[in-house]
């Protein structure tokens, strides 16, 4: 039987409306957990939106939600203190996200929480919540990270031709990377996407407790679609507040579309959730640009191959497992894929140059059979090993190992 424990979630901001992978995976694993445990979640809400979705999380949801303003730089009341803080960080050499993150009102709203509540235990979302956790060390932390800022600081370094953004983000990986090395040993455990992330948190901390908690996808809900005779719809998916789907897509539209519209001009071009400004300067003919949608699962059943041209970044991408699910063939980078558990050939196409890109879709183009068999194989792989209640089932491992053998923080 599941032991039942008094949670205490910080996040960066509200799981609802879900239109990002982050937003997905906060609202799936609170809403597997909420059925075991005593959850309290205490939230930043920048907008109306996120705000009025808090309130939606806690009336789906049987859990206590706290909404807590965050306080910003631009758009009305005092920047001085958060700039202060801004600068701060910069002398300190901690990642600029360090600073504005750490906010008085969210550490008050922590303090309210606690003397009211006995809490078993503080997961935190995203490194850069960390300091809340870290002030109160008689309770025992866990960290889950959705990235390795410092990898995916230097990736997007490694793309950027401007020598001013190449210094600010090659300064930020190494901020990243120091504070990640003074960060991992303080939590209980840290939570990493794939055995990739785990061992290079293991790098940055020797003897950190690292546990993989993978990305899911609820297979219940998405089933796969038919494979059509012939492919017409390729699609990709992104959101625009991430730097490289923003780069992903651009070089999508500028150096792998016009090769594969020229062999194949009667190919169309989808992008999701990517209606901004960067895209649009690069949309090319046979391209279809669409904002949010509140629902992907149609725009997936229209799809006969999904693109993930992803060059930066870390982590693992939720739009492969979604396609995954929903029978869909993928064609993706090796930093798309990079901590999946697949078989390039069996459960999608690696390309990683437009060549390559024009080559694996050609391809499935001409071998129907190829298709059905890479989404068939995919199909199979979520089932097994990516469903949220398997994620769901390991947190819970990941929680009995930490309190019910009376680990202590570092």
């Amino acid at each position: 039987m599941t032991a039942s424990y008094r949670l205490l979630f910080l996040l960066p901001t509200s799981p609802l409306p879900i239109f990002t992978g982050g937003r997905l995976r906060m609202y799936e694993i609170l809403r597997h957990l909420s059925q075991h445990h005593q959850i309290t979640v205490l939230s930043f809400w920048r907008d109306e939106e996120a705000r009025s979705g808090l309130e939606q999380l806690a009336g789906q949801l049987d859990i206590t939600v706290e909404a807590v303003p965050f306080e910003r730089i631009r758009g009305g009341g005092n920047p001085l203190p958060i700039a202060f803080r801004r600068l701060r960080t910069r002398l300190s050499e901690k990642p600029t996200d360090v600073g504005i993150w750490d906010q008085p009102s969210m550490h008050k709203e922590v303090e309210r929480v606690l003397a009211k509540n006995p809490i078993d235990l503080i997961q935190v979302e995203w490194p850069y919540l960390a300091p809340y956790a870290l002030v109160h060390p008689h309770i025992p932390h866990i960290l889950v990270t959705y990235d390795i800022f410092s990898v995916a600081f230097s990736r997007r370094a490694a793309l950027t031709t401007n020598p001013l953004s190449r210094f600010e983000l090659q300064r930020q990986s190494q901020a990243w990377k120091r504070y990640e090395t003074e960060l991992y040993s303080q939590f209980v455990a840290i939570g990493a996407m794939s055995p990739v992330d785990a061992e290079i948190i293991r790098q940055r901390a020797p003897g950190a407790n690292a546990v993989v908690l993978p990305n899911g996808v609820d297979t219940s809900v998405l089933t796969p679609g038919e494979i059509r005779p012939r492919i017409r719809n390729l699609l990709f998916v992104g959101s625009p507040t991430h730097a490289p789907n923003l780069d992903a897509a651009c070089w999508l539209l500028t150096d792998i579309w016009p090769l594969l519209h020229r062999h194949f001009p009667y190919l169309k071009l989808t992008l999701v959730n990517l209606e901004h400004p960067k895209v649009r300067a690069c949309l090319q003919p046979g391209v279809e640009l669409l904002g949010r949608l509140p629902d992907l699962k149609p725009i997936y059943r229209q799809a006969d191959i999904a693109l993930v041209p992803l060059r930066a970044g870390s982590g693992t991408r939720l739009k492969i497992l979604e396609a995954f699910a929903l029978g869909v063939p993928v064609v993706s980078t090796k930093i798309g894929w990079e901590g999946l558990a697949v078989e390039p050939g069996k459960h999608l196409l690696s390309a990683d140059s437009p060549p390559e890109f024009v080559a694996t879709i050609t391809q499935l183009i001409n071998h129907r059979n190829d298709r059905e068999s890479l989404a068939r194989h995919a199909r199979e792989l979520v089932v097994e090993r990516y469903d949220w209640s398997q994620i769901a089932d390991l947190h819970e491992a990941m929680y009995a190992n930490v309190l019910d053998k009376g680990c202590s923080n570092v």
